[in-house]
């Protein structure tokens, strides 16, 4: 009888520290109705607020403690050790919850690895963690640091290692219950190109994760947490005879870059002329930046389809062997019944657009069609598109009055939801009304070399048809210093690449 009574007194106290109550009596789970587990149900919510860790207060049951049967699985003293491990497999969740007729809760946890499973007390408060358990942040999430956000990466050892660096995570590895892989090889996206838009540490191991996305949104099934120490930086060095141009959203985020090189350039050299206190970048240069950005943002949802003049002048500064960069707007968004014909003009920029639709499209179908390899436009829509453009253009100062056998044939290609880049003619015979043209001329054969229409661009004081350029005073025409600035900077433009160069202003004036 003394055996037992001990043995009885023994059990009382463990289970009293068990749950952390004293002064009260302690009866066997099978003995009261008042112990009864009156509501066992699944948890549900952001996975992430359920994460947990133990105050080694209670230890982990096979059931609720107060069940007849239950076991333990894991000591108080034990908890405590996984309360303090360095490693994410030791971070636990918590997905269902019990709760007995005095409002008693025990919570089921399991180990993100799978390694432990069981119940703990949870206090007296249903919905919160308490007793044996406390709320854990697993991952604490910052905001991108610019060193990172500035370049892009790729994936440094492409496999299908479960390691952390070589596929991508729908969360950091062992942070979010029940939150797997993203994609389980990597293999095929060893050439993507990644911008990293998230960045963190998981907590117990205090390494560093980023969220990388695909530049080229085709490959955004690859988009998830990788470890930082996974990835490789994309970018180059900078050769001596190339200016790399980042091409970056409004936040300054690297969204492609380019890589522009003349084989004559030296290091330090700048790509533009300076001109007074002002730069101009050759025409040549520009429309060759032109094409090269518009190819990069392929795919990236951002465009960019005309520098600006404050662009161009930035750009001309910049020097070979170093960077500069552009910033880049969201792409129009272009609906899948129609074909976006983008007018350009020698400098590859858009002067104008049409956008040509047919409600019986499908996206992806080709506007013309395609037999033997050879794509052809109908001559209904050759004749629309045709008339779409001279409307368009009509006072633009640019004219494509008729369609090329090669623009036919890139517009047949053309995808709907999709566009296409078109030239206009290099010389028109419209000038605008607040506009003056100005050839210049070969000296010894009178050649027109390149023409440049010289508009005044003031909004509220605009040029009016037929008003001189310059002004007279007894009998002797001046020009205002800032037009003659202006106007030697557009001749070295238009004149970069030609072989000729501006001496003298005898320029004629149309009018």
């Amino acid at each position: 009888m003394i055996v037992k009574l001990k043995s009885s007194i023994f059990i009382s106290a463990v289970a009293l520290g068990m749950l952390g109550v004293s002064c009260v009596s302690v009866q066997p789970a099978h003995a009261s109705s008042t112990g009864t587990i009156v509501s066992n149900r699944k948890l549900t919510g952001n996975p992430s607020n359920r994460s947990v860790t133990f105050t080694g207060s209670s230890a982990l049951y096979s059931k609720p403690q107060i069940s007849k049967g239950a076991r333990i699985v894991a000591t108080k003293a034990a908890l405590k050790d996984l309360a303090a491990s360095k490693s994410s497999n030791d971070n636990f969740a918590a997905y269902r919850q019990a709760t007995t007729k005095k409002g008693s809760t025990y919570y089921k946890v399991t180990s993100l690895d799978g390694k432990y499973r069981g119940w703990i007390y949870g206090g007296k408060k249903a919905g919160q963690f308490n007793g044996g358990l406390e709320q854990f942040t697993t991952f604490d999430e910052g905001s991108v640091p610019s060193s990172l956000s500035n370049y892009t990466f790729k994936i440094a050892a492409p496999g299908f290692q479960n390691d952390g660096k070589t596929v991508t995570y729908k969360d950091p590895l062992n942070t979010v219950y029940q939150s797997g892989k993203q994609i389980g090889d990597s293999v095929r996206y060893a050439d993507t190109t990644f911008k990293i838009d998230g960045f963190g540490t998981r907590t117990r191991e205090g390494d560093t994760w980023v969220h990388i996305s695909a530049i080229n949104s085709a490959d955004s099934a690859a988009n998830g947490w990788i470890l930082y120490k996974g990835l490789r930086q994309a970018e180059s060095p900078i050769p001596n005879n190339a200016l790399r141009i980042d091409l970056v959203d409004s936040k300054g985020n690297l969204i492609r870059y380019i890589n522009y090189t003349d084989a004559n350039a030296k290091y330090n050299q700048p790509l533009g002329v300076p001109y007074g206190t002002s730069w101009t970048l050759g025409n040549d240069d520009q429309a060759n930046i032109q094409v090269a950005v518009r190819q990069a943002l392929q795919g990236t949802g951002f465009a960019l389809d005309t520098l600006s003049g404050n662009q161009a002048g930035f750009l001309a500064q910049a020097k070979f062997g170093h960077k500069a960069s552009l910033t880049v707007k969201a792409a129009d968004p272009i609906p899948g019944t129609t074909v976006r014909i983008n007018i350009v003009n020698d400098e590859n920029a858009v002067v104008d657009t049409v956008d040509y639709t047919n409600q019986s499209a499908q996206v992806g179908q080709t506007l013309g069609s395609v037999s033997s390899g050879t794509a052809s436009l109908s001559a209904a829509d050759q004749k629309a598109i045709q008339s779409d453009i001279s409307t368009a253009l009509n006072k633009s100062g640019y004219k494509l009055d008729d369609l090329s056998a090669e623009q036919l044939t890139d517009l047949a290609k053309t995808k709907f939801g999709g566009s296409v880049y078109l030239k206009a003619d290099n010389a028109t015979t419209t000038i605008a009304d607040n506009a003056v043209r100005i050839n210049f001329t070969d000296p010894a054969t009178g050649k027109i070399i390149k023409s440049i229409d010289y508009v005044n661009t003031d909004a509220d004081d605009p040029a009016k048809k037929g008003t001189t350029l310059g002004t007279q005073k007894s009998g002797k025409w001046t020009m205002d210093d800032n037009d003659v600035v202006e106007i030697d900077a557009l001749a070295a433009s238009s004149l970069s690449g030609t072989g000729y160069i501006l001496r003298n202003c005898l320029v004629s004036f149309e009018k």
